[in-house]
């Protein structure tokens, strides 16, 4: 218990508002918040770089495909139109009297290998091989790909004259079983597609449903080995085909390190915001802290003691050692302001050390009350560090025989990290230290502590022997009699009138403590025992 009987409101009013950042939340806390915040900024910073490198790959895949749409859109509606009235007119004639015109019409119509004219669904006349007789079928296949405007366009691997050639078939039909076919060249449309790769593709190829795929280097690959999806894939709206383009790995690359970078970027300047609000929030801690430790070093921080008294004879059994703080520009400054940051951080062990060896000091030169307990407040963190054992058996084994070392621990931590505190209790209870459970009733109000853990003494807190004389005797009365059962001892804290004395008294407490009795004095003030008086007030 930091008893805050040394307040001064208006003196290091200050001090307490410099502090209030550090009491809401914990300061290591607050650092692992930052951290944590500033961790999800960088994985989102690298996922939304990812993000934005993608979705610009694919806008440049989406340009690149458009492209080669539009090129290949204005290569076949050329082929189609050039000459296309003349050449429906020679359809049905003979091909002995029309095949110089038809060879010179197809002098005007670019890339294409030949045109044929078609009758009763064979081709019959070429304007590069003259008389030819071939199946319609063998240049639009029945699971070909005709367009809205029942013009058939295949792409095929090669033709009967030339099998390993891939070229794209386009019948116009005129009549039923007759019309005019087209054999585009595939380097033509090799060549188109080759230009993706200048603009950062790796792979750009022509698809045909049902009929094929032709990729930038001139390669057929019939549909059912042709992939299902590569890169980004785009329709022509005036033909049956499209295109899927493949972005190079150097253009992914350089995509990914842009926009990483940029993000990067972004992701550092929003951690180092974090840094700087975090270390503006933790400022007051850190000032608080290092005031604290000019205070240790310079000798301002000292030790009171509160005596616990027996209930029969009022006599001094015990004290309790309290931490004062006297700062020159401050004053006094009260406990509740600064322990709750020191009991968080580092300079714990050595505020903890420094209580533990100047109340044995002061007990052995200041004092000569015996037998004599000494109590001294430890915090949770302290069971957690792995000097506190070898601190503590230190100091008790300098006391004298009749001296007996009590160190006071609040509830609220023992209902956790239970084997590293009873191995605590176990080593040190070796050694003659003996334990108060301090505040008892408040915070989870657990009586299976008592069980759990060898205490010595049960401390009822204030709030509760306040109402003692006022109804409220029989809580005390009960935890009296399950600490009795466990073999502790009761001290009531926090006693202020004769009334709560006497009723304290009559429940069955032994011991007790409060303003009744002596308010923290230093530990030569103690040879003066108090005289019994009322007192309801608190300074």
């Amino acid at each position: 218990m930091y008893d805050p009987s040394n307040s001064a409101a208006g003196k290091f009013s200050a001090l307490r508002d410099l502090a209030t950042p550090g009491r809401s939340i914990a300061p290591r806390l607050t650092l692992a918040i930052a951290a944590l915040c500033c961790i999800a900024v960088a994985v989102v910073a690298v996922l939304w770089g990812e993000r934005f490198a993608s979705e610009e790959v694919h806008a440049r895949e989406t340009l690149i495909g458009h492209d080669m749409v539009e090129s290949l859109d204005r290569m076949l509606t050329t082929v189609r139109t050039q000459r296309r009235d003349a050449l429906r007119e020679l359809v049905g004639q003979s091909c002995t009297s029309i095949a110089l015109q038809l060879s010179e019409l197809e002098t005007y119509v670019q890339y294409v290998r030949s045109i044929n004219l078609v009758y009763d669904d064979r081709l019959y006349c070429s304007s590069a091989l003259g008389p030819m007789d071939v199946p319609l079928s063998a240049y639009a296949p029945p699971h070909g790909t005709p367009d809205t405007r029942d013009i058939m366009v295949n792409l095929l691997a090669g033709t009967p004259f030339q099998p390993g050639t891939p070229v794209i078939s386009i019948f116009e039909p005129t009549g039923i079983g007759k019309g005019v076919q087209y054999t585009v060249e595939g380097v033509y449309v090799a060549d188109a597609l080759a230009h993706g790769i200048r603009y950062g593709a790796q792979q750009v190829i022509l698809l045909m449903p049902g009929s094929g795929v032709l990729n930038d280097n001139g390669e057929f690959i019939t549909a059912i080995k042709a992939p299902d999806h590569i890169g980004t894939r785009v329709r022509s709206t005036q033909w049956p085909f499209s295109i899927a383009v493949l972005a190079s790995d150097t253009l992914v690359t350089e995509m990914r390190w842009k926009y990483g970078l940029l993000f990067a970027a972004g992701a550092i300047l929003v951690d180092l915001l974090i840094a700087a609000v975090t270390l503006l929030a933790l400022a007051p801690h850190r000032q608080l802290l290092a005031a604290v430790r000019r205070g240790l070093r310079l000798g301002q921080l000292h030790v009171v003691y509160q005596p616990v008294v027996e209930m029969a004879t009022r006599k001094i059994v015990a004290v309790e050692a309290l931490i004062r703080w006297t700062h020159p520009r401050w004053g006094a400054v009260n406990p509740s302001v600064f322990m709750a940051q020191v009991e968080r951080s580092p300079l714990l062990s050595r505020v903890t050390r420094f209580a533990l060896r100047t109340a044995a000091a002061d007990i052995a030169q200041r004092t000569d009350i015996r037998p004599l307990r000494v109590a001294v407040n430890i915090a949770p963190m302290d069971l957690q560090r792995k000097d506190f054992v070898a601190d503590v058996l230190a100091v008790n084994n300098a006391l004298a025989p009749d001296v007996t070392l009590v160190l006071e621990v609040t509830e609220r931590f023992l209902l956790e990290k239970q084997s590293r505190t009873q191995a605590v209790f176990d080593t040190l209870k070796a050694h003659g230290v003996q334990f108060a459970i301090d505040d008892f009733g408040t915070q989870h109000s657990n009586l299976d502590l008592l069980g759990r853990f060898p205490f010595d003494y049960v401390k009822i807190d204030g709030q509760f022997v306040r109402q003692v004389d006022k109804g409220g005797a029989a809580l005390i009365k009960a935890i009296a009699a399950v600490a009795k059962h466990y073999g502790m001892e009761v001290i009531a804290e926090g006693v202020e009138t004769e009334a709560q004395h006497a009723a304290l008294r009559e429940v069955g407490v032994p011991f007790a403590q409060g303003y009744l009795y002596q308010r923290p004095v230093s530990a030569s003030e103690l040879f003066v025992e108090p005289e019994p008086r009322m007192s309801t007030t608190r300074l």
